[in-house]
């Protein structure tokens, strides 16, 4: 199978006759299936390295070379791209669905585009689980951590996110998501359309209005708030805004971004007057000097453990 078809296949602009052209040779030979996750681990990591993957469906990529490069990028090698094969009803197909995981590493920000057209921001950390072509009469991923959607409209086939906490459905809309289970967090933020946020917990059910946002309390109810702050979601924009935040939201932020914990040992918390934003590709310690000019604090910070001390 020609590679410039297979990264059409993954960035979801193949027409359904090379879709099925796909199907087809992937159920020929293993080979064929060892071929293709060779190519979608290729694809997966020039989403964070090189050039972007529709510039270089034209080119033979020597995939020694591409994990030579990564491997020259620390934040690569938190990259978690896995691919397994989820078999389905041969009597509903008479082919194997795809499945793909792929994570943002610590520090790192992905967007790649779904088979159905649906673009997708990860943040620092999160993991999306997908698969690589849409058969039923649903939609669904699977989201860990921190996500922007803006969904490819389909009424015919709702698009779901499965977190940990709480189902999000939609037919057609941009939102955020940040699910995260260690620190059993659940936010939904919507910005365009309309979402229904559907509680694991409680079976409680809330629809979203454009910049309303829904979090689920400690009890697993959810709680419906309104919310105008679009610069909160400028991290797919790899910026951080300054203005009308405190010192612990702004730390908060840099931990998610950077993957780092910090520590805060200060006594009085100094009030923060900066304006602006801070670039996040500028790296930890330069956003902490933006803030240090702003408000006095030290840190002390261990490379190795990526662990920041605020005194």
């Amino acid at each position: 199978m020609k590679q410039e078809t297979l990264y059409r296949f993954f960035r979801g602009d193949a027409s359904t006759a090379e879709q099925q052209d796909i199907m087809d040779w992937l159920d020929a030979s293993p080979l064929h299936r060892r071929q293709f996750d060779h190519e979608r681990a290729v694809y997966n990591a020039l989403l964070l390295h090189g050039p972007e993957p529709q510039a270089v469906r034209r080119i033979r990529i020597s995939w020694r070379k591409i994990t030579r490069y990564a491997m020259e990028t620390a934040a690569v090698v938190l990259l978690a791209a896995g691919m397994s094969w989820a078999y389905i009803d041969r009597q509903q197909e008479n082919w194997q669905q795809l499945t793909t995981q792929i994570a943002a590493g610590e520090g790192q920000r992905i967007h790649l585009t779904l088979q159905d057209g649906t673009k997708v921001w990860l943040n620092s950390g999160a993991s999306l689980e997908y698969p690589a072509l849409f058969t039923d009469d649903l939609r669904r991923v699977t989201l860990k951590g921190e996500a922007l959607f803006d969904v490819t409209k389909d009424k015919q086939r709702p698009f779901i996110v499965d977190t940990y906490a709480c189902e999000v459905e939609v037919l057609g809309t941009k939102f955020n998501v940040n699910a995260d289970k260690e620190e059993q967090t659940f936010t939904t933020m919507l910005i365009d359309g309309s979402v229904k946020v559907s509680s694991h917990s409680s079976d409680q059910q809330v629809i979203l209005r454009p910049n309303q946002r829904v979090k689920l309390l400690a009890d697993g109810h959810l709680m419906l708030s309104e919310s105008n702050d679009a610069n909160e979601y400028l991290w797919t924009e790899d910026l951080i805004q300054i203005s009308d935040h405190t010192l612990p939201e702004m730390l908060e932020r840099l931990e998610l971004c950077y993957g780092v914990q910090i520590d805060v040992q200060l006594k009085e918390i100094p009030e923060l007057k900066a304006m602006g934003k801070i670039r996040i590709s500028d790296g930890l310690e330069h956003a902490l000097n933006i803030l240090q000019h702003n408000c006095k604090f030290r840190y002390t910070y261990n490379h190795d453990t990526r662990q920041l001390v605020i005194y």
